[in-house]
């Protein structure tokens, strides 16, 4: 009977994500009972200790190596369980902030950031490429949603500024921004007209730079930083992949200019699609749209990385985007082009994603 409900929740497991983890949910008592599930199994539950990280389900607890945390995070584990612990084995999975944002974790470790100088077209501000380590750190499975985003209003986010900066305050205020641009439900962003719907599950739009830093401080964390969206975007744990997906383009795997034939499963042009539309174009810690749909903020000024052969250095004028939006040029989906613009500029291609 036992092993039928393992069964069972395996199903389960697969309906948490797009792509179906061989893995077994379980309850965290039925860890320690006979026969157990083999491995690896998937936990759920709420972080209840930070240090070592510690897991309840309200059936009982247990120890998560390989994994940080904060109190309170829920979270989706997959791992080995060896009799009194388990170690993170798969992706991980959790929500964060009051917007309950699904957020995927990225362990710790270097990679390869920056372009080496064979990717199709080679921007100066991409190069050279070096390595980076980067503590683990939390980072959105899809873009902040307008849904996510009405949330903030609601609570008050444009009323009151201690999620804001200073900075981010003084241009609100001076220019009576009560709400991003674009922010109608109907859009018509092209000539010949191509009105579309945005809804709950589209990604946040015409946003500032401000505002995208003022919904993180409510929802609890941050923008990522320029190494940190990389590292998620393209990182196969050995090499940096071109595109999210891999070294090749495909028009198919991401909202872009070139893919708009509705009938074989794509979006019109000039238009922004629901967030995970293209799961086929995830990277390869499963994060969607991290090419095309928008391009997303970055909390880092523009400046050029060591060893380039044309220093910039724009701290305080320009503010790192990355990803590429829905009408941008082939290149520009490429997981090492930086992108830049001042932190007041707001546009329908430009959105973000919540980090910590």
């Amino acid at each position: 009977m036992k092993r039928i409900t393992f069964a069972l929740l395996m199903i389960l497991a697969c309906a948490f994500s797009e792509a179906c983890w061989a893995a077994y949910i379980v309850r965290v008592d039925a860890l320690s009972m006979a026969p157990t599930p083999p491995n690896p199994v998937m936990v759920l539950g709420r972080v209840t200790s930070a240090s070592p990280v510690t897991l309840s389900d309200g059936s009982g607890t247990v120890t998560v190596n390989g994994l940080s945390a904060s109190v309170g995070d829920f979270l989706v584990v997959t791992g080995n369980w060896d009799g009194s612990s388990l170690t993170v084995s798969g992706t991980t999975e959790g929500f964060l902030g009051p917007a309950r944002t699904q957020m995927i974790y990225i362990p710790a470790g270097s990679f390869l950031m920056g372009n080496n100088g064979a990717e199709p077209y080679s921007y100066c501000r991409e190069l050279p490429q070096h390595s980076v380590n980067l503590s683990g750190y939390w980072i959105g499975k899809y873009e902040v949603t307008r849904g996510e985003y009405q949330q903030f209003m609601s609570a008050g986010g444009y009323s009151n500024s201690s999620y804001w900066s200073s900075a981010g305050w003084s241009e609100k205020v001076s220019n009576g921004r009560t709400q991003p641009i674009f922010w109608e439900s109907q859009q018509n962003w092209g000539s010949p007209p191509w009105t579309f719907t945005q809804t709950d599950n589209h990604p946040v739009v015409g946003v500032s730079y401000y505002e995208a830093e003022a919904f993180c401080n409510w929802a609890g964390g941050h923008l990522p930083t320029d190494a940190q969206l990389e590292k998620a975007a393209r990182w196969t744990g050995s090499y940096p992949n071109v595109y999210p997906w891999g070294n090749t383009w495909d028009a198919e795997k991401c909202n872009n200019y070139y893919d708009h034939n509705s009938a074989g499963g794509g979006y019109q042009k000039y238009q922004t699609s629901p967030v995970g539309s293209y799961p086929s174009g995830a990277s390869p810690y499963g994060l969607q749209d991290m090419a095309g749909n928008v391009r997303e903020w970055c909390q880092d000024w523009l400046v050029s990385y060591a060893g380039s052969s044309c220093p910039v250095d724009y701290t305080g004028s320009y503010r790192v985007l990355r990803g590429g939006g829905w009408y941008d040029s082939v290149y520009d989906y490429r997981c090492a082009y930086r992108y830049y613009m001042e932190p007041y500029y707001a546009n329908f291609d430009i959105g973000f994603r919540l980090a910590r």
